[in-house]
This record gives C-alpha cells, structure tokens and sequence, in this order.
C-alpha cells in the first residue's frame, strides 16, 4: 500500500499534538494607533539617521509600510543600513529599489519584523520562537566569542538594543531574504547531500516534502513543517553507498520503493518528524517520524544524539551511536528545517521515556479563538460532541494556554487523537486549569474503552493564610495505569455526566519500570 501525500498531511497535523508547533493562521498587521508626533518611533528613528537608512526608508514608502513602523505596540526590526542594501541589489542584480516588485518588498520587510521586543542579552543559539510578520522564523548564532558577534540567520548584528517609543531595533549589515522553497528545494542546493535527496524522489516523499501550506476550509489554513535529519554523501561513502540506486538495493526488500511497508521507503520516512524542530528546541524525548508507529530518541548531553546506544542503560552515547552536527543545522525552509547527521539512522526501538502531549498545539487553532463542531471536522485530530472548543490564555490569568468547552452542559464530548506512543506501562496524568465553572463529574476514555474512575474538574485545597477552599489554580488529576502492548496511535476521549466546563492543558505519560 502506497502512502498518499493526503495521509502524511493527515499525520503531520495530528502527531503535532505532542510537541510544542504552533502557528496563526491569519497574516498579521499591527494595530495602527499611533503615538504623538513628538515621540520618536522606528520610521522616525530611521528618518533622523537617514545618512545610514536613506535605501530602507525608501523601501518602507514604496511598500507604504512606514505607518506600519509607527504603530502603537512592542516590536524588533532588524533594520539593513545603507550597505546592506546595496550588496543586496547587487546580488539581485539590479540598482534601486525600485526595480523590485512592490509585493516582494513588502514580505522583505514583513520578514524583518517582531511583533515582540527581544533584547539581545536575551538572544538564545538557534531559533527565535516567536515568528516575524511574515509569518517566518528568525535563526541566532553568536561567534565563538560570545556576545562580540551575534548572528541572525546571515546577517551579523552590528549596532544592537536601539531603544524607541514602540520597541527595539538592531542594525544589521546585511539583508535577511525571505526563504521561498520547500525544505526539497532547500537540500536541493546542498551538492552534498544530492544521495538523499535523490532518494527522496525515488521514495515519493518529496512530493508530501513540498506542500507548503494546506488549505482546511476558507477561512483556516496551516503551514506545513517538517524536521529532517539528512546524511552527507561523505557518510553514504563510507558505508559503500554511491548514489541513491544504492541506497534503494541496501534497504528495498518489496520491490516498490514507494511502498510504505519498504524497507527503504521506511528508511527515509524515519529521517522526517512532522512539525518544526530547532536544535535549541529538541529535548530528550521520543520523537515520531513518517515511518508509521517508528520513534527516534533524542538525548541531549554535550551534544545531541540520536537513538543512543551507550553503556549505563544507554544513558550516556557510545560512538555508534548517531549525532547531530550542529555546526550544519538549523538549516531553514518555507515549511521546515534541516540537520545533518554523522552517521546512518535506521529504525531503532527507543526505549520508553517521560512523555508530555500537549492538547493545545493542534495545528488549525489559533490562540484567542473558538470552534463550533462543525468546524472541528475541519481540524484533524481534535473533535467534539454538543460543545465547542476555546482555545484561550488561561482563565486563572497566568499566562498559560488550555482549551475550554463552550458548554457547561452534561453531556459535551471531547476526543483527542495521539501520534504513536511506545509500546510499554504508563501511569497517565491529565494537567488542567481548576476553577469553580469547571464541572466535577468527567468520564475518560482511551481507544474508546472507559479509562480510570470520574474525574474531577474542580480540585480544592487550603489556603492557610486565607483560611478558605481554593478552587483556581493549576493542577492534575491521575487517570489511570496502561499497558500499551505496541507503538501505535490512540484516542482519548472526555464525556461530562454533570454540568460545568471542560478543561484541557496537557497529558504526561509516566513510564512505569519493571
């Protein structure tokens, strides 16, 4: 049976329920309130030192983005000066700005701009969290000397923290192009890694590799995000593999290579996780890949290894065992990224380990909004009955996320599909927002058999100091004890027997030693 590119879109958007992947899926402009003209903004600051920004500000008239720059809120730009633009011209092979198209212009400076104030002392390596206005991400690298040089994807830093009425800016001495191609096209224009991308050709996942966006219905869309870790052909050499028809006879062992059950077709599905993985955002954990119900484990020491095969229980990594190069990582694209690694990855049975499944990072929602059922069928991977879903900052106020019926009434139904969770015991703990709206009668249920005893919404504890019940504040309740008997996907489901809202933050999966 051949996997369709509708059935890797299928698990991309549910298996990201797992990790932290979310995105809007409306374009954003700022909100135009302005502040007084005395008041010094971006556009302004700009302005007044036009000697080292005359190109850029042209660029924001063309693109009448300037008033966009003036905007009340809490932004980064990461300004191009004068030079930066004009190596950027030359490289397009034109003088002026006005010789680009309008449209381009305007996603050049989208892709510049934060819509959050991040001081370079908070600069972390790798990826910026949150996405530029073009709904894009921004990479960090520092020289080996620290603070003295920090990078952001190509482009060094040279004037930083520029403080204004409405936010930061960071000159910088170099443009930073938007990324258009897909993560294929990307290893496309590595001639070192042409062996693996052949062979994604020849494997048919290339074409699920190449959709960018997905279109759920008219008014919600998703980007699409892969993580893929790519060999070099120096890796294949050494193992006698010299093109990807070698590669093919190594692992084929049905005769169509685009056959999900191949072994080479599974080989290379084992490289891709759905949804977009930094290095400064793995941890140790098991991740799921294309490869149906297959895991790779990551640990993270000095280094990051994947699928540990070390002394110590496999704690500590053994040369065999796989590890990521971080010097040629963090490699981007319009729908993912890329790592290389030093060493072939094949299937491994990881062991169990500490599991979190996040309930709020279904890729369709977005945060502030609300879904009737209806348009829940629209969401793979999230579902509902007689309610509808909330996808809110949490109602205790603390910053946090869940999601929260829109029913109080007995009777709403809750289901959430899991990507592939190792075969092994758990005790499973489900992390909610406790507050007195909630209701205290839920049943749970997994792979639709009735899970654990009622739950209860509306935990209570002490206040000693006020000496009364609290009934707001964040907490767990314990479900039950499974013992999965194989690594495969599962639902689970939430019914109300009495009144009250549901609320959802997240599961963790506790592995229970023999």
């Amino acid at each position: 049976m051949n996997r369709s590119s509708g059935d890797i879109i299928i698990l991309l958007l549910f298996t990201a329920a797992v990790y932290t992947l979310c995105i809007s899926c409306q374009d954003k402009e700022p909100l135009e309130v302005f502040f007084e003209e005395d008041e010094m903004l971006i556009s302004a600051y700009l302005e007044k030192h036009s000697e080292d920004y005359s190109t850029l500000i042209r660029i924001l008239e063309i693109t009448n983005l300037k008033s966009t720059l003036n905007a009340y809120g809490h932004y980064t730009f990461f300004a191009p000066d004068n030079d930066a633009f004009q190596e950027f011209f030359a490289q397009q092979g034109k003088s002026t700005a006005e010789e680009f198209d309008p449209g381009y212009l305007a996603t050049l400076i989208r892709y510049h701009l934060l819509d959050i104030e991040i001081e370079s002392s908070y600069f972390r390596d790798g990826v910026i969290q949150d996405t530029t206005y073009s709904g894009d991400h921004l990479v960090i690298t520092f020289s080996t000397g620290g603070l003295e040089t920090i990078m952001v994807n190509d482009a060094s830093i040279s004037e930083r923290d520029i403080h204004v009425e409405n936010g930061l800016i960071h000159r910088i001495n170099g443009v930073l192009t938007p990324i258009i191609g897909s993560i294929v096209d990307r290893l496309r224009e590595f001639e070192e890694y042409r062996i693996f991308t052949d062979a994604l050709d020849i494997s048919g996942l290339s074409d699920s590799l190449n959709i960018i966006r997905i279109d759920l219905n008219e008014d919600i869309f998703i980007r699409s995000r892969f993580t893929i870790f790519v060999e070099s052909d120096e890796v294949y050499k050494q193992e006698g593999i010299k093109n990807a028809n070698d590669l093919v006879a190594k692992y084929s062992d049905t005769g169509d290579p685009t056959d999900e059950d191949n072994g080479f077709y599974q080989f290379m599905a084992y490289h891709i996780i759905p949804g977009l993985h930094y290095l400064n955002e793995i941890d140790s954990f098991n991740y799921p890949t294309l490869a149906e119900n297959q895991l790779i484990n990551v640990r993270i020491t000095e280094n990051i290894y994947l699928n540990s095969k070390g002394g110590d229980g496999g704690v500590q990594p053994a040369e065999s065992s796989v590890m990521v190069i971080e010097g040629q990582s963090n490699r981007q694209a319009k729908n993912g990224v890329f790592h290389e690694i030093d060493h072939l990855l094949e299937p491994l049975l990881p062991p169990p380990v500490y599991l979190v499944v996040d309930l709020t990072d279904y890729q369709g929602i977005s945060i502030g909004k609300d879904y009737s059922e209806k348009d829940l069928e629209d969401i793979p991977g999230l579902s509902s009955e007689h309610t509808g879903i909330y996808f809110r900052n949490s109602i205790l106020g603390d910053g946090e996320t869940n999601l929260q019926t829109t029913s109080n009434s007995a009777g709403w139904m809750v289901e959430f599909e899991l990507a592939p969770i190792l075969r092994g015991r758990y005790d499973v703990y489900l992390h909610f927002a406790s507050h007195r709206t909630n209701t205290n009668q839920v049943q749970g249920f997994w792979d639709e058999a009735r899970f654990g005893g009622i739950q209860d919404f509306q935990h209570q504890r002490r206040d000693p100091e006020a000496g009364s019940w609290l009934r707001d504040f964040n907490t767990n309740n314990y479900i039950g004890r499974l013992l999965l008997t194989e690594t495969a996907t599962h639902t689970i489901k939430f019914i109300a027997l009495g009144g009250g809202f549901g609320n959802f933050d997240y599961l963790v999966f506790q592995p229970i030693e023999d």
